[in-house]
């Protein structure tokens, strides 16, 4: 059986100079279009500079996307930030509010936090055809390299695993 696509988890955090003009919107766009991944959930909190309210949102993917809409009606429309927040805040997405309160208590003023949940539904797809091939996965982790060279190490672990 082939198991669940991998599912990453990205965080990312803005200063008080960030300047949010649609670009984070549309990648997630992007993402979403392609394929390849999935987002499952999306976040964000930020501490106002002004007062030091909380801004939040928390916002599930569906199968088809569909988070671009949501994300831009809450960074162009004052009403919309406004009930995503209440609903954020409440719970009501899939983090409990007082655990984003508690991300917010750790954020300056001006500052943000926002949080990813990728999925990668490519491997699905790769998983199964090496599983219906014969083969068995021997090594999987996300690296930081750009050439298979930089990894030797790895490599030659993994082709010590065991097949028979």
């Amino acid at each position: 059986m082939t198991p669940h696509p991998p599912v990453q988890l990205l965080v990312y955090a803005f200063g008080s100079d960030a300047s949010f003009e649609g670009r984070l919107v549309g990648a997630i766009e992007r993402i979403e279009s392609g394929g390849a991944l999935r987002v499952l959930e999306t976040l964000y909190v930020r501490r106002e500079r002004e007062g030091g309210e909380l801004t939040a949102f928390d916002l599930r993917g569906r199968a088809g996307g569909g988070l671009t809409a949501p994300l831009l009606s809450f960074r162009l429309d004052a009403a919309a930030r406004r009930r995503a927040t209440e609903r954020a805040l409440a719970g009501r997405g899939g983090v409990k509010g007082e655990t984003l309160r508690e991300l917010g208590d750790g954020l300056e003023p001006g500052t943000a936090l926002a949080a990813m949940l990728v999925e990668h539904t490519w491997a699905r797809a790769l998983d199964d055809a090496v599983e219906h091939t014969g083969g068995t996965t021997v090594y999987d982790g996300f690296v930081a390299a750009n050439e298979l060279a930089a990894l030797a190490p790895e490599l030659l672990a993994a082709s010590q695993t065991d097949l028979s």
